[in-house]
């Protein structure tokens, strides 16, 4: 391999970027978040394999990884009704919002770009 290790870390800094704005562009959908959230934990395996410190916090961050992708994954019971106190919890702890989201990804085809504005194309 050509790139060395820092090298390789700068570029997937970049991406990172490149993949926040694009989501941020086009919406995150179930399956790309899952993929992503795939992603992060190959690197918690690959660091917390040093052990010392890094060992427990990354055991840590695998497991709510984890949890990540099996909400993103797993059907959401019905929605409660409008008002009640479970549709009050739900909206405490966010699981309304994350349905709502996760509904609108699953229904909806993708966005088109955006386009940016610039000296040449105002």
């Amino acid at each position: 391999m050509d790139a060395s290790l820092t090298d390789l870390v700068n570029s997937l800094g970049d991406t990172v970027v490149d993949l926040l704005e694009a989501g941020e562009a086009e919406g995150w959908s179930p399956s790309t978040a899952d993929d992503a959230l795939s992603f992060v934990d190959v690197l918690c395996v690959a660091l917390a394999a040093h052990g010392g410190p890094l060992e427990t916090p990354l055991t840590q961050v695998r497991a709510h990884i984890a949890a990540a992708q099996r909400g993103v994954r797993r059907d959401l019971p019905p929605a409660p009704r409008r008002g009640s106190a479970a549709a009050r919890e739900e909206e405490q702890d966010g699981t309304a919002r994350f349905r709502a989201w996760r509904d609108a990804q699953a229904h909806q085809g993708p966005t088109p770009p955006r386009l940016r504005r610039n000296r040449l194309n105002p």
